[in-house]
């Protein structure tokens, strides 16, 4: 597939903005996430301890995403 310069930057720029939200606001994810189960799916959300640690692990995976592509898509 063929990307330009431009989408590539966006994608690696996206996964590393993602990757700083979770690890900056995790409790305000949570919360977004519980707003969206009770008004979309009609179920109450309930996180279980240390959903925030593991929100900020999602993050660090997204960084990680981040550094590959860039890695890769800057050849």
């Amino acid at each position: 597939m063929k990307l330009s310069d431009t989408e590539r930057t966006v994608l690696w720029v996206a996964s590393a903005f993602a990757g700083l939200v979770h690890l900056a606001l995790p409790g305000l994810l949570l919360w977004l996430g519980g707003l969206a189960y009770r008004w979309v799916l009609r179920v109450e959300f309930d996180p279980k301890p240390g959903a925030k640690r593991r929100v900020r692990l999602v993050g660090l995976g997204f960084l990680a995403v981040a550094v590959v592509l860039r890695r890769l898509l800057d050849r």
